[in-house]
């Protein structure tokens, strides 16, 4: 009798360890669920846990994309403000993540975490680092870093809903297709076949405008966010739009990584006479889009007229510039900035086509 009892409660010990071993520890009772935009190394940095112990706790390969609307075990009441990321960087030949974290006044810890790095590991040439933010500060989109992915003097084209039936050119050196159906929060119906037919290295725009019916696409993060930014109410709305289109645009590319994210601004689509909506609008999908972890270059399509007319001639910005010069003939020399950031693109109308130079 005494012999069987001794066997019923060790396998009873077995059962509750095997229970044991087969949940989460209590740390990890709380839960998170994955949105458009994350990335388990953005989510493991909100928590302040490594990246490879979050993959591990919740049975994920890190290697592979998360799913929008998964539950992560996550550590309890250990959330904190979710990291801002000033730029990215490529790394080059005889770089050091030292010397690069010293070099935009971060910790070297900082840095690697960031990046889901070990600090002492081996740095390639070419990787791209996201930068974080000083502790505490917002997004300054006057003083955003990034590095020019594009050849200079490379030519390309772009095309977007308007080309459906068109070919691609043979002979071009990269190609931008266009994400939307001419306004904010649709689909180009041909995007998956201009992509995959488009020359490499691929880059997208997407369309960005301000008007009242766009608030239904309001996110209640991008609501939340927009509250916290130091405009008035309507302007804090209207960030919330930009935001959210960003939102809507990092939903449409899935796992699709493009080499450039190009916001295209125009008097074609709906703008409000104030502004200064306008431009809340455009620092709502900025914002959002620079504090991806390790996200593609971010830039600005426009001309002159145009920036002035729809921002108020903004210049406190320092993403970079793809410029429309319509049907003027290729200047020898890039033009001016409208924004304030550097010139990395123009383009010009030749024969009915875009054709877009690198500066």
């Amino acid at each position: 009798m005494r012999a069987r009892l001794g066997i019923a409660l060790l396998a009873l010990t077995l059962a509750l360890a095997g229970r044991a071993a087969a949940a989460p520890d209590s740390l990890w009772s709380g839960r998170y669920v994955v949105r458009s935009g994350d990335s388990l190394t953005a989510i493991a940095l909100r928590y302040h846990v490594s990246y490879l112990k979050l993959a591990r706790v919740n049975g994920l390969n890190w290697r592979r994309p998360l799913l929008i609307g998964v539950v992560l075990h996550v550590p309890t009441g250990a959330a904190a403000p979710s990291t801002r990321f000033a730029g990215v960087y490529v790394v080059k030949a005889g770089d050091t993540l030292s010397g690069i974290a010293l070099r935009y006044h971060v910790t070297l810890g900082q840095l690697a975490s960031a990046n889901g790095m070990d600090a002492n590991g081996v740095l390639l040439i070419g990787k791209r680092l996201a930068i974080p933010a000083l502790a505490g500060s917002a997004l300054d989109l006057s003083r955003v870093t990034q590095a020019n992915p594009y050849r200079r003097g490379a030519v390309g084209y772009d095309v977007s809903y308007p080309n459906c039936g068109a070919r691609p050119p043979a002979v071009q050196e990269f190609a931008v297709i266009g994400l939307n159906w001419g306004r904010p929060f649709t689909t180009n119906p041909c995007f998956a076949r201009q992509w995959a037919t488009a020359l490499r290295p691929r880059s997208v725009y997407v369309n960005v405008a301000y008007h009242r019916v766009l608030f239904r696409h309001i996110t209640p993060d991008c609501l939340a966010q927009g509250r916290e930014q130091p405009f008035r109410p309507a302007a804090q709305r209207a960030f919330a739009v930009g935001c959210s289109a960003a939102v809507a645009a990092l939903r449409l590319l899935g796992p699709i990584v493009p080499l450039a994210i190009w916001l295209d601004v125009e008097p074609g689509n709906t703008w409000s006479s104030r502004t200064a909506l306008n431009v809340a609008t455009l620092k709502g999908m900025l914002t959002h889009l620079l504090e991806q972890p390790s996200h593609p270059a971010v830039g600005v399509y426009s001309n002159a007229a145009f920036w002035a007319r729809i921002t108020g001639n903004w210049r406190a910005l320092g993403v970079p510039e793809w410029v429309a010069t319509g049907d003027a003939a290729d200047p020898a020399a890039c033009p001016a900035p409208f924004s304030g950031g550097p010139v990395w693109v123009v383009q010009r109308v030749v024969g009915g086509r875009d054709v877009d130079r690198v500066c």
